[in-house]
């Protein structure tokens, strides 16, 4: 396990590390993008047509692989008004039930997101001349961040159950 734990870390510090520019990159974007939009819209009355596309393929790669970064360190939203009525066991099994669930979910977004791209890899966004294969990729590549994800928050519950 140490061995791994060796590898694992660096790896994924790079991997998460990426992922996070890569989002704060899309969003400088994004914002700079629907801006113009708006100051085409409203001040120059000629709204770029190529506008709408690009924001809405920036959107679902931010979104989702953003959700990757909250899912590695487990800040990702939860109900824990029960946690307090629950006993340690029932939360544990809570916990395993939630984490089975992102797993089923992140094999769900590598499976059918491939095959959404293989439907959609003649289909072009209008405006952009992009092929939605390449929005559509963000699935699976989301649903392998997840499972890396996952590997990282078992890493860590490891290290908190041996202190």
């Amino acid at each position: 396990m140490e061995k791994f734990k060796k590898i694992w870390d660096p790896l994924d510090k790079i991997i998460f590390g990426i992922v996070r520019y890569v989002c704060v990159i899309m969003l400088a974007v994004l914002v700079a993008v629907v801006f113009y939009i708006f100051l085409g819209r409203y001040v120059l009355h000629n709204s770029p047509m190529w506008g709408e596309p690009l924001s809405l393929f920036l959107l679902t790669w931010m979104s989702i692989l953003g959700s990757s970064l909250v899912l590695r360190t487990n800040e990702h939203l939860k109900v824990t008004m029960f946690d307090s009525k629950m006993s340690k066991g029932q939360i544990v099994a809570t916990d395993i039930l939630a984490t089975v669930c992102i797993l089923a979910f992140a094999i769900f977004m590598i499976v059918y997101g491939s095959r959404l791209m293989t439907q959609a890899r003649n289909n072009t966004m209008a405006g952009l001349n992009i092929r939605y294969k390449w929005m559509y990729l963000s699935m699976p590549v989301t649903g392998v961040l997840y499972l890396f994800a996952l590997i990282t928050q078992w890493m860590r519950r490891g290290e908190e159950n041996s202190k």
